[in-house]
C-alpha cells in the first residue's frame, strides 16, 4: 500500500510504503514548477481561467475560453458552472490527469 500526500508547505509533504515497495524520491513525485505568464487585462477580457495541466494537456486556450463562454452563457451561468464545464470537457478529452479548474470573473458577463 502506497500513500501520497502532498500540500503546499514542504514540511507536510509525506510520502509512505508498506515495507519492501519500492517508492520513487519525493523529488521524483512531486513537480512544483509553475507556468507562470503576466499578461495586461483588456476591456473585453471577462474572465481568468487558472486550470492545471490535467486540463492543458489536452484542451487549448481557444477550446478552453469557448468551453467557459457557453457554460456562463446559460441562464444564471456563474464561475462555478464554467470551472465545472471545463473540468468536464478535459475529462471528456482524455485526460488522464488530475483535472484542477478556477474560473475568476473579471466583469459581469452578459453573453
Amino acid at each position: 500500500e502506497i500513500e501520497i500526500e502532498a500540500a503546499t508547505d514542504a514540511d507536510a509533504k509525506e510520502v509512505s510504503a508498506s515495507e519492501g515497495a519500492e517508492v520513487a524520491p519525493l523529488h521524483e513525485l512531486l513537480l512544483a514548477q509553475p507556468t507562470v505568464s503576466e499578461r495586461r487585462i483588456d476591456p473585453e477580457d471577462r474572465f481568468l481561467i487558472l486550470a492545471c495541466d490535467g486540463v492543458w494537456d489536452v484542451l487549448d486556450d481557444q477550446q478552453a475560453c469557448d468551453s467557459v463562454k457557453v457554460a456562463l452563457a446559460q441562464k444564471g451561468g456563474c464561475a462555478v458552472d464554467g470551472a465545472k464545464k471545463l473540468a468536464n470537457d478535459a475529462y471528456a478529452a482524455g485526460s488522464l490527469d488530475n483535472i484542477s479548474v478556477v474560473i475568476a470573473l473579471l466583469r459581469p458577463y452578459l453573453g
